[in-house]
């Protein structure tokens, strides 16, 4: 028989709060946390909103020397979500004492802020560079400055996992996943199969991320899917809209603690949900682009119910990618019809990226713990600023106020770039 998965403690830090309860508390409220650009110059950019984690500070002397220096804002959100769900899930134990745990984190590379990049490729600030050509390399590599025996690290999107791994004394199986915007639930569901087979009766899951730089944000742009009303950041991130022009990009991080349910039980936890389902599928499509017929998106959410051992009618509640871009829109609304048929008209979807935006790799966990408490409370969150429907994405996408439902069993989905796609299903926990 499998082995059961509980999630028995949660933490994010969101553009709409730095703790769990504030997030939540936004989400219900249908509060926005999508404003102007402060962490560059964007005056001169065509895309100046993002949802940004405020009055966010990291105390770097917590961690181990030898740590200091490599830890950017990607992964001090990343540290500071770990150690709330830690604290949350009763495992705030000095390291000695901690159970093996797992950890399994979806991120990217740290992303260079645009002030700092002129130090950071001087070659005398990375690696000592000498007049005379043909001095030694050991020499050189040895005497250089700090910034040299660091600089490859801090491009390595495995260095928040290998961080809270040391800070936390996570000594089980490990895992960093990379896949876009479905990382952290990608990372979420390589925990759940850890404890599954036995390799661990716990694990820290999920992902954390900033993007918010320069380049990043023109990136994007130039690939056409970022909104652009400046004018009105409060209700630019508009998920199945007529009048939808694309994503919001954000930062922050989720992390949850999955525990095998006896482990859980046996030492008295609280028991949030229990994740019984998890799917993934590929487009193999385009890069970009999603499947004007919804395949892809549809074969996830099928494995997801598989796994979970559920049909459509177990399904309450989809929490949607709903990125608000033109083309994903579309193609997760008929996904979604695909899988559910008929059915698909009666369950409530909500796009919560409406309020707190996207938050790329870290997007999925985030958007899980919302499905979780969601759950938990048996309140929908709603879609915001949904104000003229799509006649394409005519399903009930719960618009602009959160609505009490009893929910057994709810469903959220990630539907990256390169087509790779993750679907996970969440339970009340039954005993």
């Amino acid at each position: 028989m499998r082995r059961r998965v509980v999630i028995t403690g949660m933490g994010a830090i969101t553009p709409l709060g730095n703790d769990l309860k504030t997030t939540w508390q936004a989400v219900i409220n249908g509060s926005s946390g999508i404003g102007l650009i402060t962490r560059f110059d964007a005056s001169t950019f065509p895309v100046k909103i993002a949802g940004e984690v405020r009055d966010f500070q990291f105390d770097c002397s917590l961690l181990p020397r030898d740590c200091s220096g490599l830890v950017g804002r990607s992964a001090q959100l990343g540290i500071a979500a770990a150690r709330m769900a830690l604290e949350d899930a009763g495992l705030a134990l000095p390291a000695v004492e901690q159970p093996v745990m797992g950890i399994s984190l979806g991120a990217d590379e740290e992303y260079i802020p645009l002030r700092l990049i002129p130090s950071f490729f001087n070659r005398d600030y990375i690696y000592r560079a000498y007049a005379d050509p043909y001095a030694a390399h050991a020499r050189a590599l040895q005497e250089s400055p700090a910034a040299g025996k660091l600089f490859s690290f801090r491009r390595r999107a495995d260095l928040g996992t290998a961080v809270t791994a040391v800070l936390f004394n996570l000594r089980g199986p490990a895992s960093t996943v990379h896949t876009a915007c479905s990382s952290s639930g990608h990372a979420i569901g390589q925990a759940k199969r850890f404890i599954e087979s036995g390799d661990c009766d716990i694990a820290l899951a999920g992902g954390h991320c900033s993007m918010l730089t320069e380049h990043a944000v023109a990136g994007f742009y130039l690939l056409g899917t970022l909104s652009t009303r400046n004018d009105d950041p409060l209700r630019a991130s508009r998920p199945f809209d007529r009048t939808r022009d694309g994503f919001v990009m954000s930062e922050g991080a989720g992390l949850l603690i999955l525990e095998e349910l006896s482990h859980a039980q046996k030492r008295g936890a609280r028991i949030y949900a229990e994740l019984t389902g998890c799917g993934s599928s590929s487009n193999a499509y385009r890069i970009t682009d999603s499947p004007p017929d919804g395949r892809g998106g549809d074969l996830c959410m099928k494995r997801a119910l598989a796994d979970a051992g559920k049909d459509i009618t177990a399904i309450d509640y989809i929490n949607a990618h709903g990125t608000a871009t033109m083309l994903n829109d579309k193609s997760e609304t008929l996904s979604i019809k695909n899988v559910f048929g008929a059915r698909a008209y009666k369950i409530p979807v909500s796009s919560t990226k409406s309020m707190h935006g996207h938050l790329v790799n870290a997007t999925s966990a985030v958007e899980l713990i919302i499905t979780v408490l969601a759950l938990r409370h048996n309140i929908i969150p709603p879609t915001t600023n949904l104000t003229e429907p799509d006649p394409a994405c005519d399903l009930d996408y719960v618009p602009n106020t959160a609505r009490e439902k009893t929910i057994r069993a709810a469903l959220s989905n990630s539907l990256a770039f390169g087509g790779q796609n993750i679907a996970l299903v969440v339970e009340k926990f039954s005993g």
